[in-house]
């Protein structure tokens, strides 16, 4: 008997492994990764830092400003190149990495640009998240703020209070601890 409970525990694990395996593997499916940087729609190339070097942004008047140090074995996507102080990478956000032998620059093969490609036209449908039910105390009114000083203040949006999850639940609200705040006392 303890032999057989035992088998279908395991049994049970292993098919819930399966299955969570199945979904991670579905994700992995709709991406592209290029070494340890997943290849995005627009990137040009990607840049691989070799030696401490700056990040540096451009300032209009043309000069060059350190963000921050990059270490070396960091990757970057590279969404344009500008030739000003010996070339530019722009790896977004403004910001750039200065073309030299602390930085290799290259370029995505062909058959993963293709690959992208045909993800980015042929996505996999989303599942959409479901609506809560008015009923669970979980609708948002748009507008609503998220926060209350008291429950009178809470129930001129909710009259019925919140369910804990909502967004304005908050425990100093919850006075017998039951998940519901400011709930009217039929509840």
């Amino acid at each position: 008997m303890y032999n057989k409970i035992i088998k279908s525990i395991l049994i049970a694990a292993l098919a819930i492994g399966v299955s969570a395996s199945s979904v991670g593997s579905a994700d992995a499916a709709s991406i592209v990764m290029w070494g340890k940087t997943e290849l995005k729609l627009g990137q040009i190339g990607k840049v691989t830092i070799l030696a401490n070097k700056p990040l540096v942004k451009l300032n209009s008047d043309g000069s060059l400003t350190t963000v921050r140090t990059l270490k070396p074995g960091e990757e970057f996507r590279v969404y344009s190149y500008k030739s000003n102080h010996g070339g530019l990478y722009g790896v977004g956000g403004g910001s750039f990495v200065k073309k030299d032998n602390k930085a290799k620059y290259e370029t995505p093969s062909k058959s993963k640009l293709a690959l992208l490609k045909d993800i980015s036209e042929n996505p996999e449908p989303t599942p959409q998240p479901a609506q809560p039910n008015v009923e669970e105390g979980l609708e948002v009114i748009s507008g609503a703020p998220s926060s209350f000083k008291n429950c009178t203040a809470l129930k001129e949006y909710y009259p019925d209070g919140v369910m804990k999850g909502h967004p304005a639940y908050a425990s100093k609200h919850d006075r017998d601890k039951d998940g519901w705040a400011c709930e009217p006392s039929w509840r």
